[in-house]
């Protein structure tokens, strides 16, 4: 098993659960106003840095965990290419998960 630790901008939530449901990923958490900063900039619902993230947690068997990074990136890239090279606000972090209970 899995744990995908995915965050990116709350601008992007439709795309995301869309994303997730072509790849049959039935069960997640998600966290809303998740503030941060990182390589594609700073997300604290202030003037000074507008918008907030997301996060979605969601343990998945390892095949299935693979298929949705790649499709997950596969969106991160066109997306950014429609951008002229601007990364899009969207990271997927990829860890063990032991056990659920």
């Amino acid at each position: 098993m899995k744990m995908l630790l995915i965050v990116f901008r709350d601008s992007l939530e439709e795309e995301i659960h869309g994303l997730l449901k072509e790849f049959s990923v039935k069960a997640f958490t998600e966290l809303h106003k998740v503030g941060g900063t990182g390589e594609t900039g700073s997300a604290f619902h202030s003037f000074t840095w507008p918008g907030m993230n997301a996060l979605v947690l969601t343990a998945l068997p390892e095949d299935q965990a693979e298929r949705v990074v790649e499709g997950l990136k596969g969106f991160r890239d066109q997306r950014t290419k429609q951008q002229h090279g601007l990364k899009i606000p969207l990271h997927v972090f990829v860890l063990p998960c032991l056990q659920v209970l």
